[in-house]
């Protein structure tokens, strides 16, 4: 346990936890939104076309470098 030896110690130590908590939930606002905005459905329909459309331009790649040195 902290041991204080003056009130101004008492309020500076308050006044650094206030401060500490509104930096948490100020960072903790920016991540819901984030994540709120990560989640919409255009961004989730975009992401998913993005990883669709990305295995098949490897696939595409993978079949012309088989064909080429026809293994």
């Amino acid at each position: 346990m902290r041991q204080y030896k003056s009130m101004q110690e008492i309020d500076k130590h308050l006044k650094i936890l206030r401060l500490q908590a509104d930096i948490h939930k100020q960072r903790t606002e920016i991540d819901v939104k984030y994540i709120k905005h990560g989640l919409r459905p255009t961004n989730l329909i975009a992401e998913l076309l993005a990883t669709l459309g990305q295995k098949q331009l490897y696939r595409l790649a993978f079949k012309l470098f088989f064909k080429k040195f026809k293994i």
